[in-house]
């Protein structure tokens, strides 16, 4: 094997050694047995010459073994016709290549011209015994053909780490096995119909062909201003509308809409992809949810895109393997796109937070004047000790130290973001008279059922519920804020309802994981409330979504 392995660096000698067997079967060897024989030699060498095939790879003695006998066989029965289709694929095979590989070009057109000669004047007077060629000239062609083998015994050594099967050219493999044989049947069809002399029959056929040639390519390039065929050909081959180009051109519309979801995103290229006629149906399975498109029927076939996500496939008839290939490969994109769309709603979030950290930076100036002018204001309607103060100027004093509480402490947590190690708590109770009397009651109604007096933390509960209430007043509808409040020995719940329009489904499985803008706000808040809530064990959820009657509520379960 190592042997082996070591010959196929020669790649041009094998190729001699091959000419020069082909050489010796056509003109000197005329024994049946030998013939075969060396037949067998002759495709031995073939494989290891042959640009096709993986030639590092062990042969299946039990896949090769039904063409070998089938070659043996037709080798030592038809042995002209056996040397004549094996040498024009040879040709096809030599032809294929003559434009990619550049180096050997010379060596291959000489491979080229030598295997036209075995085959027109060697081949196939063996074959048909009407055509006959002069003594002194089918003996001067030997010579002739022998000097150009030997030749090819000197031709240097390919680099073979450069040769890769895509340097093979089907179609002009095949046009040029197409015109060897066109031209060799022209040959005998005007020696054995007509009567022509062959040699003269394949000249003739020969200057027909070439003119043919010569006028086809001056029609697919004119050169003189005017388009050819081969723009007329390019047209055709390159027509889009097909199933890829059109999924494609779905993909990159759908990606650039810059208000649609990564879901919602799938969801409509798969719409889009099930209006092909081979499809019925496309169900993604992820881990927490699904997305489908059409009917679940026909012929299923199930593809893992990751260890998390899979999705399944309905065909509406046995696909075959390239259609299968084919949808997998549009599948694999559209999955692609989805996760580029994911990234852009992760980077449109970072930027999200960015612009809340510099406003919050900029404001913190801000509050710091604004709390500089409460104090002065504060100063200004203080009055002396023991003075007795008018009831408006008493209230006007007690509101501003609320505000300048309040401001103190909003300016610390923006001076100071980081959470603190201690968590203050009080009463339940207590919490909610603070909680009154900063609230308008014309519109805020409170309902309460504590049967136990719960320490909570007030700074989550203000934070959550000033939040909530502010959420449900911006409403232009809204008539009414019912704040239910329960408290016992299993649950703390906290429920805000109001009467007004209901949150937009395809915004509802969005509110505590992102920050949603409703069109009024940033919309930080429902995050930052439902992150704050899980950070002191507590939950937020939206309760209720119906049409006159919206519900966020905030609760613990005590025994869990």
């Amino acid at each position: 094997m190592k042997l082996v392995k070591s010959l196929l660096q020669f790649e041009q000698q094998i190729l001699a050694t091959f000419l020069l067997l082909l050489h010796s079967l056509i003109w000197i060897i005329k024994n049946p047995a030998l013939d075969a024989s060396l037949s067998i030699v002759l495709y031995g060498l073939f494989l290891l010459w042959q640009p096709l095939w993986n030639k590092n790879r062990q042969l299946n003695l039990s896949t090769a073994l039904i063409p070998v006998i089938l070659l043996i066989l037709i080798s030592y029965y038809y042995p002209p016709e056996s040397l004549f289709f094996f040498s024009l694929l040879v040709t096809g095979l030599i032809g294929s290549r003559l434009f990619s590989m550049t180096t050997t070009r010379s060596f291959d057109l000489l491979a080229l011209s030598i295997l036209i000669l075995e085959m027109s004047v060697g081949i196939i007077p063996l074959t048909f015994d009407q055509i006959t060629l002069p003594v002194q000239f089918d003996t001067y062609i030997q010579i002739i053909i022998l000097i150009f083998i030997l030749v090819f015994f000197f031709a240097p050594v390919p680099d073979r780490t450069r040769q890769t099967r895509s340097q093979i050219d089907l179609m002009h493999g095949i046009l040029t096995t197409v015109l060897v044989f066109l031209v060799l049947l022209g040959g005998i069809v005007a020696s054995l119909l007509y009567g022509i002399d062959y040699i003269e029959g394949l000249l003739l056929t020969v200057f027909i062909v070439s003119t043919l040639a010569i006028g086809i390519s001056w029609f697919w390039n004119p050169g003189v201003g005017y388009s050819g065929l081969g723009v007329l050909w390019n047209r055709y081959a390159m027509t889009i509308g097909g199933p890829f180009e059109t999924w494609i051109n779905t993909l990159t519309t759908l990606i650039e809409e810059p208000y649609i979801t990564s879901n919602d995103f799938l969801q409509a290229a798969c719409d889009n992809l099930v209006e092909n006629e081979w499809l019925n149906a496309i169900h993604w399975q992820f881990e927490s949810f699904t997305i489908q498109s059409g009917k679940k029927e026909g012929i299923s076939f199930t593809h893992p895109l990751s260890s998390q996500i899979e999705v399944t496939i309905y065909f509406k008839s046995n696909p075959g393997q390239a259609l299968r290939q084919h949808t997998i490969l549009l599948i694999r994109m559209a999955y692609q796109f989805y996760l580029s769309k994911l990234n852009q709603e992760k980077m449109r979030a970072e930027e999200h937070f960015e612009t809340i950290h510099h406003t919050g930076a900029r404001l913190t100036h801000d509050i710091k004047n604004i709390l500089q002018s409460i104090k002065t204001s504060i100063n200004i309607v203080q009055f002396k000790p023991g003075e007795e103060q008018p009831l408006p100027f008493k209230l006007l004093q007690q509101n501003l130290n609320q505000i300048s509480t309040r401001l103190e402490s909003t300016l610390a947590k923006l001076k100071a973001p980081e959470l603190s190690t201690s968590i203050k708590y009080t009463s339940i109770q207590q919490w909610l008279d603070n909680f009154k009397k900063s609230q308008d009651q014309s519109r805020v109604h409170f309902h309460t059922d504590l049967t136990i007096n719960h320490q909570i933390p007030p700074e989550l509960f203000d934070s959550v519920i000033n939040n909530l209430l502010i959420n449900a007043l911006s409403k232009n509808e809204t008539g009414e804020v019912i704040v239910d409040i329960t408290a016992n020995k299993e649950m703390i719940v906290i429920t805000v309802c109001d009467d007004g329009t209901p949150v937009k489904e395809e915004l509802e499985n969005q509110l505590f994981n992102k920050p949603v803008s409703s069109g009024r706000g940033m919309g930080i808040g429902l995050y930052q409330s439902a992150f704050m809530a899980r950070t002191f064990n507590y939950e937020l959820e939206l309760a209720n979504n119906q049409p006159g009657k919206v519900c966020f509520s905030l609760f613990q379960h005590l025994a869990e």
